[in-house]
């Protein structure tokens, strides 16, 4: 009886954190935000929150306690050496940098985001728990977005009365700051739905999916509504045929980079863009592309420091000198950009290492069965939109935001399913100590439902 009893009170602390997790990086503490006085659209301010701060600290103590409990420390910050030296090379730059103790702050804020992603993964007991949990979330989501766009319309859709960009009048933005914003998250959300489909309801998975395109289509996000037929006809051709996942990924990245930094530094390029009737200016981007070039070919070996940049005193100053708008953004809208302006060519390297070529690395390590379930497929998505949505906006190595949260979170997820076997998931079995959602599984194979996941 006790024994039940404990088991049930774990089962709520893991699905309470489940959901406060997911819920603190997409709504957070100031959902349907007034934008007529001023802007706060930029995900590195809504980083210097305070209240922000202490509850991921909160939530870092939470999870250490869980994983303590569990013994599962084994996924955390890995590979260790690789991590440590991404954020050894960022805590040099910072030192180096702009602004020092606002970068080694933000920067701490970054390494606990990493933490809480590896943590996420094993709080679900097994797939079944997983889905359910992610569904319900999904749709906690979905109905705030909803109602914010029904009942509170003033702070759910941009308004002409907007003080910065109020020619996004019209656009859905939900709860979030910004139309991009909403855009990237129901982009995620129609991944999910998809994954939802085939593991959980195909009714509710069908439903998720479904308000999530309505939404994004809403919100105006036109390019991450092109890229999706993308993303999901290449994550199928890499899972079929894997020995091609280098050559595909590979390439479409150079293409990105080819057209990004082809339109900014050459008027025929984007001269042909215009031609093919394409918005060559990526909707004002360029402007800002242009600066951030500029500046990265001054200190492409250290850059200025771990967001530093942007917004810094030096660059501020010099908007009178160089008559440009674009000095005065919050970012680069381009994340490998922001890469370069925050730890130069190391960083950038570095950082590729971790999210690009592992997750090509642990494809190559899976076996059929395991590179073919569904939640390799979510995974994989995941993955792929976050790589290709980011030349368009920043959204690596953040100190805040779901989006970032959510691609750890798919590399642990290929990390897990890359060194985990399949088991009959249909009983439910309680997982062994430090094994958490790498336990879940597409479809049973030919073992004992009691036996548990090895890892190799």
């Amino acid at each position: 009886m006790d024994a039940a009893h404990d088991q049930r009170g774990r089962g709520y602390w893991r699905d309470a954190l489940f959901c406060v997790t997911f819920l603190y990086f997409t709504v957070g503490f100031s959902p349907y935000i007034s934008l007529s006085s001023t802007y706060l659209g930029s995900a590195m301010a809504a980083g210097s929150n305070l209240l922000n701060q202490l509850t991921a600290i909160l939530l870092l103590f939470s999870f250490i306690a869980f994983m303590a409990k569990e013994r599962s420390f084994s996924i955390i910050f890995a590979p260790r050496l690789l991590l440590a030296a991404i954020f050894g090379w960022f805590v040099f730059t910072s030192l180096v940098g702009e602004a020092p103790l606002f970068s080694l702050r933000r920067l701490a804020m970054c390494a606990i985001i990493c933490v809480l992603a590896a943590g996420f993964l094993q709080l679900p007991r097994t797939e079944r728990h997983f889905t359910a949990l992610l569904a319900a979330c999904a749709l906690i989501i979905l109905f705030l977005c909803y109602f914010g766009v029904v009942a509170l319309p003033s702070r759910s859709i941009h308004q002409a009365s907007d003080a910065l960009e109020p020619l996004l009048a019209g656009d859905w933005r939900g709860v979030f700051r910004h139309k991009n914003e909403a855009a990237s998250v129901m982009a995620v959300l129609i991944i999910v739905g998809i994954y939802l489909c085939k593991r959980w309801s195909f009714i509710g998975g069908l439903s998720v999916t479904l308000l999530s395109l309505v939404f994004l289509v809403r919100s105006g996000g036109k390019t991450a509504l092109g890229l999706m037929p993308i993303i999901l006809a290449t994550g199928w051709f890499i899972l079929r045929w894997p020995r091609w996942r280098y050559a595909v990924v590979t390439l479409f990245l150079a293409l990105f980079a080819v057209v990004i930094v082809g339109t900014t530094v050459d008027p025929v390029f984007s001269q042909m863009l215009t031609t093919m009737g394409l918005d060559a200016s990526f909707t004002g981007r360029t402007d800002i592309w242009t600066v951030a070039i500029d500046y990265i070919r001054q200190s492409p070996l250290f850059g200025y420091g771990y967001q530093a940049f942007w917004r810094s005193d030096a660059l501020m100053s010099s908007f009178t000198e160089n008559n440009t708008w674009a000095t005065t953004a919050p970012d680069s809208h381009n994340g490998y950009f922001d890469l370069l302006l925050a730890g130069g060519v190391p960083g950038l390297v570095l950082v590729l290492v971790w999210i690009y070529l592992l997750p090509l690395h642990y494809l190559g390590k899976m076996n059929v069965a395991t590179r073919n379930s569904a939640l390799t497929r979510l995974y994989v998505g995941v993955w792929l939109y976050v790589l290709l949505f980011g030349f368009l906006e920043t959204i690596f190595f953040l100190s805040t935001g779901f989006v970032w949260f959510f691609l750890v979170v798919a590399v642990v997820g290929l990390h897990l399913q890359a060194n985990a076997s399949l088991v009959e998931d249909e009983k439910e079995p309680e997982p062994a100590r430090g094994e958490g959602v790498q336990m879940m599984v597409t479809k049973p194979v030919s073992r004992q439902p009691s036996q548990a996941v090895r890892h190799r």
